[in-house]
């Protein structure tokens, strides 16, 4: 499959299955939360504002919304219970393990 068919069926499948993503940042904040979380490193808030994504103030207004969503979870840290811990739910994270399998299918 040629490259731009790649991206093209990928956003085909971000618009059907991913409707509540929708700025470029909703994306970033999905793809560093779960990046972390996938290695085992959990993201605070804090960890998330110094990705450089945004500013604090829309960063705060993003996760909020997806978290109200549903899409991002948190939890206090077990280490420090003075932290919060984002996660991305198990039905976003089901999501994309769909889109990877579609890609490397191709």
């Amino acid at each position: 499959m040629k490259v731009f068919a790649i991206l093209r069926a990928r956003r085909v499948y971000e618009r059907e299955h991913l409707p509540f993503l929708l700025t470029l940042e909703d994306f970033d904040v999905i793809h560093e939360i779960g990046y972390h979380q996938e290695s085992g490193r959990p993201l605070t808030l804090k960890l998330l504002f110094l990705q450089n994504i945004g500013s604090i103030a829309t960063i705060q207004r993003r996760v909020r919304r997806l978290k109200h969503l549903g899409v991002v979870q948190q939890r206090r840290s077990d280490g420090d219970k003075r932290n919060v811990e984002l996660t991305v739910s198990p039905d976003v994270i089901a999501i994309y393990k769909r889109l990877a399998a579609s890609i490397k299918r191709s």
